[in-house]
């Protein structure tokens, strides 16, 4: 659970600080006064990147740029027998180069140790982008899901795209013959090794939200439609395939050197986890192509809420951020979203409109925002 918040030249958060208890509270204020920026900050102190801004620097808040200030945010989390202080920064020199640093409890802290510590499933706009975005968001999406699963995900995933991009530059010395083919078979073992292990997780992960998934989607809509959330490997696997670490790596090697001679044309490494994909259809019809915004909007609910009961089954609860969630649904799903958080330790929310959950007569914490200098 998270206690306290404190937050510095984030946003339009110049310097401001909450206390946040336990149940739901709604953020409460005027548009532009920081409410979703709150939700951000937090969602940035549990996953280590923002849901909203394409690059960190776009989180800093620009008066400061160029003034030797920095952007921080701090927060007090409690779990069972414990109490952690985590900390973000975020920095521009004088050259415009950022850096990010974490701590734990002082300590500073690689990002990939740091990401996870403070669990949390954001619900807002942009998760459209999982539905109707490219391959790159869907495969954001499963490595977010993931890093909240597996505690080394996202250390395995930083050295895997380093090794891509190794393998990459000595495939495009090949093909201009500035280097020997044989130099491959270490950079390959490589991306064998921690591909099989991204593939394994990607794969068991999606297994697990579809199957929780089932009995949401047919709530949500009513028994009328059926979602259903597939990995889509960059290469096919037989239908019977087993993914146990062995048999994937066994089969990645036979693919990889399949595809040996198209990597060397093509300059670039052809398959591989950095190529997969997430196929979400809605009554058997790829989603992207045939889904409406309404049933769109509901699949990524129904996503979201399979993911908050994932990560609660796996580790333990995640806080639950809802950036103006309830604005395109029907009462029914209001009503169904809202009780569904009840049953979670800490929910946010912002919105203009709260009626559902004052019908219902939940019991709320309210934190009226105003504006900041």
């Amino acid at each position: 659970m998270l206690e306290n918040i404190k937050i510095r030249n984030f946003r339009n958060l110049t310097n401001y600080e909450t206390n946040l208890n336990q149940g739901v509270t709604t953020l409460i204020g005027r548009n532009g006064v920081g409410k979703s920026s709150l939700i951000e900050a937090i969602y940035f102190l549990s996953i280590g990147r923002s849901f909203r801004a394409r690059h960190d620097r776009d989180t800093i808040n620009k008066n400061i740029i160029g003034s030797g200030d920095f952007a921080q945010i701090k927060g007090t989390i409690t779990s069972i027998n414990q109490v952690k202080e985590l900390q973000v920064i975020l920095n521009l020199d004088e050259s415009s180069k950022l850096s990010k640093n974490g701590n734990i409890n002082g300590a500073n802290t690689k990002l990939s140790e740091f990401v996870g510590n403070l669990k949390s499933v954001c619900f807002s706009v942009n998760d459209m982008d999982v539905i109707f975005g490219s391959p790159s968001e869907r495969r954001k999406y499963m490595d977010l899901l993931n890093t909240q699963l597996t505690s080394n995900y996202t250390s395995e995933l930083l050295t895997y795209n380093n090794v891509i991009n190794s393998r990459n530059a000595l495939l495009k010395r090949i093909k201009f013959n500035e280097a020997n083919k044989e130099e491959l078979d270490y950079w390959n073992e490589k991306m064998i090794d921690i591909g099989s292990f991204i593939i394994q997780n990607r794969y068991q992960s999606l297994q697990q939200l579809n199957s929780i998934s089932n009995d949401i989607f047919v709530k949500i809509f009513n028994s009328e439609h059926q979602g259903e959330i597939q990995y889509l490997p960059s290469f096919d696997f037989a239908d019977n395939f087993q993914f146990d670490i062995e048999s994937i790596r066994d089969y990645f090697k036979s693919q990889l050197l399949e595809s040996e001679l198209k990597d060397i044309s093509y300059g670039r490494s052809t398959i591989g986890p950095h190529r997969d994909d997430m196929l979400i259809t809605i009554d058997g019809d790829i989603a992207q192509n045939f889904a409406s915004r309404g049933q769109a909007r509901l699949l990524v609910l129904g996503i979201k809420l399979a993911e908050c009961e994932l990560i609660k089954q796996s580790s333990e609860e995640p806080i639950i951020l809802l950036d103006d969630a309830f604005s395109e649904l029907d009462f029914k799903n209001q009503e169904y979203l809202a009780k569904f958080i009840l049953d979670y330790n800490q929910c946010l929310i912002t919105g203009l409109d709260f009626s559902v959950v004052k019908k219902m007569g939940i019991d709320t914490n309210d934190i009226v925002m105003g504006e900041y200098d």
